[in-house]
Formats: structure tokens, C-alpha cells, sequence
């Protein structure tokens, strides 16, 4: 869960008690905007769970990828 706290007197977001974000300007309602929409946000996707092979896969494909890249 996203939360804003003050560090060093301006608002930062943070995740599970880490900052993630300084809001500039002391804008405290920016801040509080972001958290509610980084929280609603969480809520609804869902967690993006691979397995060992799809992790594979993947690492394959980016490898041909880059390999191919490099050539151009």
C-alpha cells in the first residue's frame, strides 16, 4: 500500500514503509492524489506470476532480439 510521509519536510510516497517518490514543491495534494491512484491501481491488477520455462522463453527471445539489434 502507497502512503505519503514527510522526509526532510516534503511529502514523499512510499511502499511498504520505502520511499518510492519526492514530490517537489511541498504539494502535499499532489502526493496524496498519486497514493490513491497507485493504491486503486494495485488492487486491480493482478500479479503477473511466470514460470521457469516462461522465464526461459522470454530470455531467449531477448537474447535473438538484441543479438539482431546489434547487426542493424
Amino acid at each position: 500500500m502507497y502512503s505519503t510521509k514527510s522526509v526532510d519536510g516534503l511529502p514523499a510516497i512510499q511502499r511498504n514503509g520505502r520511499n518510492v517518490l519526492s514530490v517537489w514543491e511541498k504539494d502535499w495534494d499532489f502526493a496524496d492524489e498519486l497514493c490513491e491512484l497507485l493504491n486503486e491501481r494495485e488492487g486491480r491488477q493482478p500479479k503477473l506470476l511466470l514460470t521457469k520455462s516462461d522465464r526461459k522463453w522470454l530470455k531467449e527471445i531477448d537474447r535473438a532480439f538484441r543479438t539482431k539489434v546489434k547487426h542493424v
